[in-house]
């Protein structure tokens, strides 16, 4: 005694996808309904005419043969994967480069800030007339400004040891 396959099941596509599909143990039944359908020829659609094509004149019926499904091919223009994917391991990261400069940018102005707050004070003399809140300001952002370069040249640096593991994986 053979069981009937459900009217709107479709053996051909998963049955998560299908209408009334709530849990697994629906899964089981539906699938062993496919693999049974699986011999057969395919089921006939429910709609009598394709929806492309030249319309048949009023009172008459055409009926298409189902036609197997076709495998699906992609043509093959340009580089294999494998070499796109040695190019983009050649191309260095735009982002990486700009951070690493801005880092180095950062360390130096960092540098040169910590310089120019303490030259007024290097020598014997200190001038009266100098801008206090400037040299403040200069001593307060230097140092953070060399913590942030060298935050980002760390970071920088954890990326492409990443990058290197990933390569020799």
């Amino acid at each position: 005694m053979t069981t009937k396959p459900d009217p709107d099941f479709d053996p051909r596509f998963d049955p998560a996808f299908q209408r009334g599909f709530a849990d697994g143990a629906e899964q089981s039944t539906r699938q062993g309904a496919a693999r049974s359908a699986v011999g057969r020829t395919q089921p006939q659609s429910r709609y009598a005419e394709p929806v492309a094509g030249p319309r048949a004149p009023a009172g008459t019926t055409t009926a298409t043969p189902p036609v197997p499904d076709a495998p699906i091919t992609t043509p093959v223009s340009g580089p294999t994967d494998d070499a796109a994917e040695a190019d983009r391991e050649r191309r260095p990261n735009p982002f990486l480069i700009a951070l690493g400069a801005l880092s180095v940018v950062l360390v130096a102005a960092g540098m040169w800030g910590v310089q120019t707050a303490r030259a007024p004070f290097l020598g014997t003399n200190v001038a009266t007339d100098v801008d206090f809140v400037g040299l403040q300001i200069l001593q307060v952002l230097a140092p953070m400004s060399i913590a942030l370069g060298a935050a980002t040249a760390i970071g920088v640096l954890f990326v492409f040891a990443v990058d290197w593991q990933k390569r020799r994986a």
